[in-house]
């Protein structure tokens, strides 16, 4: 399948190794047709790549990925399309920076208490302007020699419950889809299949979801045409991407690795403007708690 759509892309404005203005280059010399910026509760990247080229292609999309909490399983939501001057939008990516750079410190404490002598500045040399991230603390205890690349870091230390990982203030599904439809936006389920529980879906749907990330690098083609019919069964877009972070970040996947192919991107951006003129939009309230 040729890709012709990656719509799930991270900049140095969050845990990727490139620039936005480098990922668009990138992305123009593979002749991509559209792109989709999707940084980790952040906005920051997206000027920088819409400022970057004058060109038609690739279309360049407004997105995000916000990390979310149910069930005790992380759950990740895209939002497509979203209005990244919103100013209610702002002020929740706010709060969720401010969290990332509290748990930065206490992660840093806890894995000094383990025996992994790091310290909050080695940890922000990676992170550079970006709010910092399990990424970029696992660059960091590479660097010092504690793990061999950045998998073993996360398989052995960071990942989800493991004994280095840290807890931070995280939204629930439902606020998370209520934020980006209220700015606007398109809400999808990203890899689904890591979340190991395919009946949230029904939850999700009713808390207002529109799409489902059916192309995930660590989504195999059984697992991708088993999330295109739940899909289709529910009457839900299509999307998928990359989740391209950059040679060495420590992914899997190389930009437009996975994506959506022409026929599906035709569809896509039909869903887009037939969602967008139907939808009832989200009255905008107060969708998430402060954090502790």
């Amino acid at each position: 399948m040729t890709v012709v759509a990656d719509l799930h892309i991270h900049t140095s404005a969050s845990d990727g190794l490139l620039s936005p203005a480098e990922i668009v280059r990138k992305a123009v010399s593979q002749g991509l047709s559209a792109i989709a910026i999707t940084d980790h509760d952040t906005i920051d990247g997206i000027n920088a790549a819409l400022n970057t080229t004058k060109n038609a292609l690739p279309e360049i999309i407004p997105g995000i990925e916000l990390s979310t909490e149910t069930d005790d399983r992380e759950i990740h939501i895209l939002g497509f399309y979203i209005d990244h001057t919103d100013p209610d939008l702002i002020a929740l990516l706010k709060i969720l920076q401010e969290s990332r750079f509290n748990r930065a410190e206490k992660a840093v404490k806890k894995l000094n208490s383990l025996g992994y002598l790091i310290s909050l500045g080695d940890v922000l040399d990676f992170a550079g302007k970006a709010a910092p991230g399990r990424l970029h603390i696992a660059r960091a205890l590479v660097e010092k020699g504690y793990f061999p690349n950045l998998p073993a870091a996360f398989n052995d230390l960071l990942g989800y419950r493991m004994p280095g990982y840290v807890e931070r203030f995280k939204l629930r599904p439902e606020e998370a889809i209520a934020r980006i439809r209220s700015a606007g936006g398109l809400a999808a389920w990203a890899h689904p299949y890591l979340s190991g529980k395919d009946s949230l879906l029904t939850e999700f749907i009713s808390y207002g979801l529109q799409g489902l990330e059916v192309y995930h690098p660590e989504q195999n083609a059984s697992q991708s045409g088993h999330y295109r019919q739940l899909a289709k069964l529910n009457r839900l877009f299509i999307c998928g991407g990359s989740d391209f972070h950059g040679s060495g970040a420590g992914h899997i996947s190389s930009l437009a690795n996975c994506g959506l192919n022409a026929g599906e991107y035709k569809d896509f951006l039909e869903n887009r403007l037939e969602m967008q003129q139907n939808s009832q939009i989200v009255k905008k309230g107060v969708f998430w708690r402060k954090s502790n």
